[in-house]
């Protein structure tokens, strides 16, 4: 025994273990959730209790019973906490959790040690950071003994000017559907990371540097670039952009429709969904506007240029070039994306990912019904 030990005061040791299991959606939620695992304990040893020694595991596991509501989810969680070694599980979805006049961030269950956190409704900025500080404030109320003031710190911890903190039997926390809406929005569009279409457009990406290479080697090109006025060409980009959304999303079968009114929130994924394939699509053509820039650079000598304008030219005659060059390769990268993989562009969109979590539960709902006498 050194004597570090000797003199180690028992208020070191920590009193008790609790082990807190992280149980995550595929995707943004299971990212978040290990990068979480590795600093979490800390944090909850600084701000929640430093008598306790902390472990925290992850599972990556959908959340097929999302649909049409979350409470077979807390269900789900409740096994979890029975059968395994964990003291209480805390839900990431990315799923939106519905709540009539509100957006739920979390719904809490203290009884069963259990909470739901809804990703895209912490919003789409500081999204790391939010969950964090979310999860340690749930983590302290649901590890805090019956008749503490634990209610009324996790109020102090996560109240603010448009967040609540409410008990209708279980606390929840929520914002004002008004408010909420377009941060949920947000958020949904966050969790579907729009820059991993850029991945998924590789035929997209053959037929744009087609209609660039059109764009850089053809005189024609060059003098209607430069006739157009800045208005017009910004009509005509806007207008290449949009069109490459509207052909990903109709190619693709994107746009949802409502069914017999069972989905009420099928407005707010489609509207997520345009969204999402308008950020890819713009991300797209500024990728194809730094190729067709530096490729007019490299193969158009500025006497060649000027001869053929007529004038003198500069560095904003080569970005107005590469411009409707990338133009050109928007529309025909439009064509080639209707030509990918369905399951690869699908994927980028929130509403394809809840179409199989309701299709899952719709079949296993039909697997256990009773056979027809």
């Amino acid at each position: 025994m050194t004597d570090a030990d000797d003199h180690r005061r028992p208020d070191d040791v920590p009193s008790r273990r609790v082990s807190v299991g992280v149980l995550a959606d595929p995707g943004l939620p299971a990212i978040l959730a290990d990068r979480l695992r590795d600093v979490l304990p800390e944090r909850l040893r600084a701000e929640v209790d430093d008598g306790v020694a902390w472990h925290v595991d992850t599972m990556h596991e959908p959340f097929e019973a999302m649909y049409p509501d979350y409470n077979p989810l807390v269900e789900k969680a409740r096994e979890h906490v029975r059968d395994t070694g964990w003291d209480l599980v805390v839900c990431i979805t990315d799923q939106p959790m519905p709540d009539g006049a509100s957006v739920v961030i979390a719904d809490l269950h203290a009884a069963d040690r259990v909470a739901v956190i809804s990703l895209p409704a912490l919003g789409g900025w500081h999204l790391r950071r939010r969950l964090s500080t979310a999860v340690v404030a749930i983590v302290g109320y649901l590890a805090a003994p019956p008749g503490s003031a634990a209610l009324a710190e996790l109020r102090r911890e996560l109240s603010s000017r448009t967040i609540r903190v409410e008990e209708p039997g279980s606390p929840h926390v929520h914002i004002a559907r008004r408010r909420g809406v377009p941060h949920l929005l947000a958020g949904m569009v966050r969790v579907n990371r729009p820059w991993q279409l850029l991945r998924g457009l590789s035929t997209a990406l053959a037929g744009a540097l087609t209609g660039i290479a059109f764009g850089v080697l053809y005189s024609t090109i060059w003098t209607l670039a430069d006739s157009l006025s800045p208005v017009r060409l910004a009509g005509v980009t806007t207008a290449a952009v949009a069109t490459m959304t509207v052909w990903i999303i109709v190619s693709h079968e994107l746009w949802e429709r409502s069914h017999g009114g069972h989905d009420p929130d099928v407005r707010l994924r489609n509207a997520s969904t345009v969204i999402t394939i308008a950020a890819g699509s713009a991300a797209f053509f500024v990728a194809m506007f730094a190729v067709a820039l530096a490729a007019v650079a490299l193969v158009v000598p500025p006497s060649y240029l000027a001869t053929t304008l007529g004038h003198p030219v500069g560095v904003t005659d080569y970005v107005v070039i590469a411009l409707m060059a990338s133009v050109l390769g928007a529309i025909a990268g439009a064509v080639g994306s209707g030509l990918e993989d369905d399951i690869t562009v699908r994927e980028a969109t929130y509403g394809y990912r809840a179409r199989e979590r309701r299709e899952v539960v719709l079949k296993a709902d039909k697997d256990v019904a009773p056979p027809r006498r």
